[in-house]
């Protein structure tokens, strides 16, 4: 809870795999990754974790290459990226409702 309000801020840093990061050009070689604010969120309440899970995953599908190819191969890059995007963001928050929550939501698919 310290390490929520002393940053209420998260960095999702993507880990893209080597054929999409040859596609993501970022300034100093960097991963690609966008800020997630959450100060103005109540994360003890569940609707304050719902807005946050939203947030990530907006965040996800906006940083993921290939969001919209038909094609499979870039399909199953823009995935696995987002997958990979969301769970890192979760862990660093290292909420026990955040992750009930993305464990819902996985089984569900």
């Amino acid at each position: 809870m310290i390490q929520l309000i002393r940053s209420g801020l998260l960095t999702a840093t993507l880990l893209v795999s080597s054929l999409a990061s040859a596609q993501v050009t970022t300034q100093d070689n960097e991963a690609p990754h966008v800020a997630v604010r959450y100060g103005d969120l109540n994360l003890a309440t569940s609707a304050g974790i719902h807005v946050l899970y939203q947030r990530i995953q907006r965040a996800a599908q906006a940083v993921c290459p290939y969001a919209d190819s038909d094609d499979l191969k870039q399909s199953g890059i823009y995935r696995t990226c987002r997958e990979a995007a969301i769970t890192r963001a979760i862990s660093e928050i290292n909420n026990s409702q955040l992750v009930a929550l993305r464990a819902e939501h996985e089984k569900r698919g």
